[in-house]
């Protein structure tokens, strides 16, 4: 599939989703997907290409290490918003930008951008 579609976003907690599309949304992107699960969201992987995924650590089925996995396979930016530290992830997430829960609306929009630039650049190294 044509890449340019929009976020990803994984996050189990129904408020906090709500709270973070609203915040994607605000920036002018556009939510092409919210799940819960890695299960879901791998799913939806297979069939679509977001520009970036915004994913938390702790999803209903366990870590998101399959999900990162697959993001990383398909050169997908993708950043971390978690009530974990960085320190229980494993390399697996080494140089993948976290987000400590609570967070502002600011930072997650910094680190969104910065996953946009990731992204851009990417592109441009192709």
């Amino acid at each position: 599939m044509v890449r340019g579609q929009g976020v990803l976003l994984v996050e189990d907690e129904p408020m906090i989703a709500l709270m973070v599309v609203d915040m994607v949304e605000a920036q002018g992107l556009r939510v092409m997907g919210l799940f819960r699960a890695n299960g879901e969201a791998l799913a939806f992987l297979a069939e679509h290409s977001p520009d970036v995924a915004i994913v938390d650590f702790g999803l209903a089925d366990g870590s998101a290490a399959p999900l990162a996995r697959a993001l990383k396979a398909k050169r997908t930016p993708f950043c971390v918003i978690s009530g974990y530290q960085r320190s229980v992830a494993g390399e697996l997430f080494d140089n993948v930008l976290w987000l400590e829960k609570p967070f502002s609306e600011d930072q997650l929009c910094r680190m969104l951008h910065a996953c946009l630039a990731e992204r851009r650049q990417s592109l441009s190294c192709v």
